[in-house]
């Protein structure tokens, strides 16, 4: 199997496609290796973290 977003070959794929937040149910399905898959995630969380924050 080969990651979508380095190329590289990977045993093991992941994707997201539900979660809190979060539907790409109906989206392209993008699938990571593991160091792929991780980046995203942080780069997802902090960008719902930033959402979140309570504005002044």
């Amino acid at each position: 199997m080969r990651c979508e977003t380095c190329k590289q070959e990977s045993p093991v794929i992941m994707r997201v496609v539900v979660a809190r937040d979060y539907n790409r149910a109906l989206a392209r399905a993008v699938y990571n290796c593991p160091a792929c898959f991780d980046k995203k995630e942080q780069v997802r969380s902090s960008k719902r973290e930033v959402r979140s924050r309570p504005t002044k």
